[in-house]
């Protein structure tokens, strides 16, 4: 048996006492030969040890105070901090049939880290991303064909312990700030990043180039979140990265489209015409990147983008062979530009909305959302963004101003302090749970005033008159 076995090329775990009990026990089947079954192996992986996740502040009227503060939350890395373990993939084992044949195991894919931060490192020898300061890491996750590449950048981070007394020094930082405590009479914040407080604001001003999230309230303060002059990505010629993965993206259809022309050489003469013309146009892009003054704010990914620019340029001196010959490296540098346009968009988007639980007596200006959580609510307040206002509690004496949707839990009220002011956009949706006469409203100059009811839900038809509708 062991020799038929053989001849019809089954040569791999035979099991003898298989074969024999087929014939002493009259088995009708029996497993006679096992192969060797292949043994899967691991994807490499990065385990974070500290939140990485950007903070995020969502326009909501379902998610719980707790849930929308979580989010908003800025993670950090304290110096010394470890960020994050690689762990390597493990390869599989090799399987073999019956028949002698390999059966391969499912490959593998690596995992890669690259530091873009002076303020990273990557302790090789223990496979550990550590912070060398206080930061806020920013990573970016990029899907390679046989790998997976973790991007690692920071933002500079300044952290108060505890609450910045009466009337101390104006405090400005070039990145984010994070306030263990209240800031009290008289203060000056200034971040070009976010700003976290974790008490509340009293008499003071608070500006920040992106979010300012605070954990208890506001009183007779001004906010300003997202209009700051000269904010850290803001900097960035993002238009101009922008028009480089356009124009690069144009001339590779030229290019590819040029044999369809080779026979006419009119056609062929337009095509190369278009094809300078957009060199030319991409040379003025890459001068304005150029140009881009350093910041400790990803300052080593905006170096990164220079050194891709400065190779794009010396490709682009070539004429429309030496284009053609560079072909490979011109669609090299165009995925890693779109790539970090991608980031810098991302960064640049998430700006210029505050989180708090209430507030009194202010002023507060955003270019996007405003979200007030608690049942506090907004008294005595003027509220200008140019996004939405979801207020989870009472609006009286107030006048806020949006371009988009608003959500008031309770607007205005019987009697005193009921004058409410709401100034929308022809689009804005309201939407209010309690509303009470007194509570004005304008879609953009068309106005409304409000009867007392409840679930009351506004908004302007076609022909721009007011609907009352229920929520």
């Amino acid at each position: 048996m062991e020799s038929d076995l053989r001849k019809n090329g089954i040569i791999v775990s035979v099991d003898k006492s298989a074969l024999i009990n087929v014939y002493t026990q009259n088995k009708k089947e029996a497993v006679i030969a096992r192969g060797i079954p292949y043994k899967s192996g691991r994807d490499g992986y990065l385990e974070f040890i500290i939140k990485t996740d950007k903070p995020r502040i969502l326009y909501t009227e379902t998610l719980s105070e707790e849930d929308i503060f979580k989010m908003a939350s800025i993670p950090f890395a304290r110096k010394g901090d470890v960020i994050g373990k690689l762990h390597k993939p493990i390869k599989g084992e090799n399987g073999i049939s019956v028949r002698g044949r390999i059966i391969n195991a499912p490959p593998v894919r690596d995992v890669e880290v690259k530091i873009l931060s002076n303020s990273i490192v990557f302790k090789e020898d223990e496979d550990k991303i550590v912070a060398i300061a206080d930061i806020r890491p920013v990573v970016h996750k990029k899907d390679e064909n046989d790998k997976v590449v973790y991007l690692f950048n920071s933002i500079p981070m300044l952290i108060y312990e505890g609450s910045i007394t009466k009337n101390s020094r104006s405090v400005t930082f070039d990145g984010d700030i994070i306030i263990n405590g209240n800031v009290e009479k008289g203060n000056q914040i200034i971040a070009s990043g976010n700003v976290q407080i974790l008490g509340s604001v009293y008499e003071s001003v608070v500006q920040g180039g992106q979010n300012i999230i605070i954990y208890g309230g506001i009183v007779d303060s001004q906010l300003h979140a997202g209009f700051l002059p000269g904010n850290i990505f803001d900097k960035i010629e993002l238009h101009a990265v922008n028009l480089i993965v356009e124009k690069l993206s144009a001339i590779f259809v030229h290019i590819k489209e040029l044999p369809t022309v080779m026979n006419n050489s009119r056609h062929l003469s337009e095509k190369i015409k278009l094809i300078e013309t957009l060199k030319e146009e991409l040379k003025t892009s890459s001068r304005e990147i150029s140009m881009i003054r350093s910041s400790n704010v990803l300052q080593n990914l905006l170096e990164y983008l220079k050194s891709l620019v400065k190779t794009l340029n010396n490709i682009l001196d070539y004429d429309i062979i030496g284009l053609i010959k560079h072909l490979n490296s011109l669609k090299e540098i165009y995925e890693k530009i779109l790539f970090i346009s991608r980031i810098l968009a991302e960064e640049h988007e998430n700006k210029g909305r505050i989180l708090a639980k209430w507030v009194h007596d202010s002023k507060i200006y955003a270019m996007k959302d405003v979200i007030i959580t608690s049942e506090a609510g907004c008294y005595n307040t003027k509220i200008s963004t140019n996004g939405s206002v979801s207020i989870n509690g009472k609006v009286k004496m107030s006048t806020i101003e949006f371009d988009k949707n608003i959500f008031v839990k309770e607007a205005g009220s019987h009697g005193v302090g009921s004058y409410v002011l709401l100034k929308g956009s022809k689009n804005s949706i309201v939407k209010i749970l309690y509303g009470y006469e007194g509570v004005e409203l304008y879609f953009d100059k068309i106005g409304y005033k409000l009867k007392n009811g409840e679930k009351i839900k506004l908004y302007l038809d076609k022909d721009e008159k007011v609907v009352e509708d229920i929520i």
